[in-house]
């Protein structure tokens, strides 16, 4: 086998290269990262969860390799008897809606998901009292139940990855990818920051929220572009039982995280590109905003302290808020790319992994047919739109 260049070592990069490697192709790789130790990538920054919760088969059925490959982690990475352990915690994930609408949406999801395996189930709102008796219910229609979802370590999900991949022969070279040469069709090569080019027969872009920078390196046009999203953890001053990942109407989501609780913001108006640092407007936002809809849906959470924020990025698609993997067709046959993932890139990374070393190896998808998902709707502009839960 040629000369593969992998642009990211991060969640995606790391499960590829450790899947080529488990097929016996891992020499042929060079992973390419110039954050070795992820510092600022954005699947460490991320909530680290992992759900069946979606309204399209290929990321339901993605997202059930990623809990099976999470749920094993240990096991399959393990490195000379130490174990890339990480407990899964099943928590759950549950979505709160009203209306008639989102109900029948959400209903046509639960039946999707059901069908593929999953034990997600429908809720009334007495139910959901019951189980949950913190979660206010009295403007509620109808909840969908994720059991078996729950949250893993990112941070150590992508050194896991990574960590297996090495002790397989993959070799990982810190630095950055500055050009990409291309002659007849084909990208041939890539010069890095160092001032080194490496020969390339395929280069993979999985770069995450730096993806469209590589793209736009061999003119790739591509909806994807990176995204601020900040995180405030907060504690509350009365003792509230563990609860899953709840997301309501408002979209004012929140999660179980150690003593206390987190949320994730996005800030209306911000631009596209890199922020490293939540700001004082974030945090009035936080006040003005998501607070009073968080302490809606618990009203223990009128009572809370936020003792710490960070900031992190989406890779987000504006077509479709779905991945965008393969070649680029109708470009440079040899350039493929996985972006786009719009913040649930961690829970499909062992996924993703896969069908990129079956597309590689075999020039097909073997296991979960991905081709829907093909750059070729970006050139047709033809979104392939999820109802009902998204990120």
């Amino acid at each position: 086998m040629g000369h593969i260049i992998v642009i990211g070592g991060s969640i995606m990069g790391s499960s590829f290269a450790y899947h080529m490697a488990k097929a016996g192709a891992g020499d042929a790789l060079r992973v390419i990262e110039p954050d070795p130790g992820y510092e600022l990538a954005a699947a460490p920054r991320s909530a680290g969860g992992v759900r069946l919760m979606h309204g399209l088969r290929e990321n339901v059925e993605m997202s059930q390799y990623g809990q099976a490959v999470y749920r094993d982690f240990a096991r399959l990475m393990d490195v000379d008897g130490e174990p890339g352990t990480f407990p899964f915690r099943e928590l759950g994930y549950l979505h709160l809606v009203a209306g008639a609408k989102a109900a029948a949406d959400i209903e046509a999801n639960c039946k999707l998901q059901n069908g593929l395996g999953a034990r997600n189930e429908l809720l009334t709102p007495d139910e959901v009292a019951a189980k949950f008796p913190h979660i206010r219910t009295d403007d509620l229609d109808v909840a969908l139940y994720g059991p078996e979802d729950g949250f893993i370590d990112p941070y150590a999900a992508v050194t896991g990855f990574r960590r297996k991949a090495e002790s397989l022969g993959v070799k990982y070279i810190k630095d950055r990818v500055v050009d990409i040469a291309a002659a007849g069709g084909r990208a041939t090569g890539v010069t890095l920051a160092s001032g080194a080019k490496l020969e390339a027969d395929l280069v993979v872009n999985v770069a995450g929220a730096w993806a469209p920078e590589i793209c736009a390196m061999v003119g790739m046009p591509i909806p994807v572009e990176p995204r601020f999203r900040a995180t405030f953890y907060f504690e509350a001053e009365d003792a509230i039982d563990p609860m899953p990942l709840t997301k309501d109407m408002s979209n004012g989501a929140f999660r179980t995280e150690g003593r206390g609780f987190a949320t994730v913001m996005a800030m209306p108006g911000d631009p596209a590109g890199f922020r490293w640092e939540v700001s004082q407007s974030d945090h009035d936002l936080f006040d003005a905003e998501r607070w009073p809809a968080i302490a809606h849906r618990v009203p223990a959470f009128e009572r809370i302290k936020v003792v710490r924020t960070w900031p992190g990025h989406y890779a987000v698609n504006s077509l479709d808020g779905n991945t965008i993997i393969g070649p680029w067709i109708n470009g440079l046959d040899n350039f493929i790319v996985a972006t786009g993932f719009t913040g649930a890139g961690l829970q499909k990374g062992p996924a993703i992994g896969r069908a990129l070393s079956e597309l590689v190896l075999h020039g097909r998808y073997e296991t979960i047919d991905l081709a829907r998902l093909s750059y070729q709707r970006v050139i047709d502009d033809a979104p392939l739109m999820e109802t009902g839960f998204a990120a």
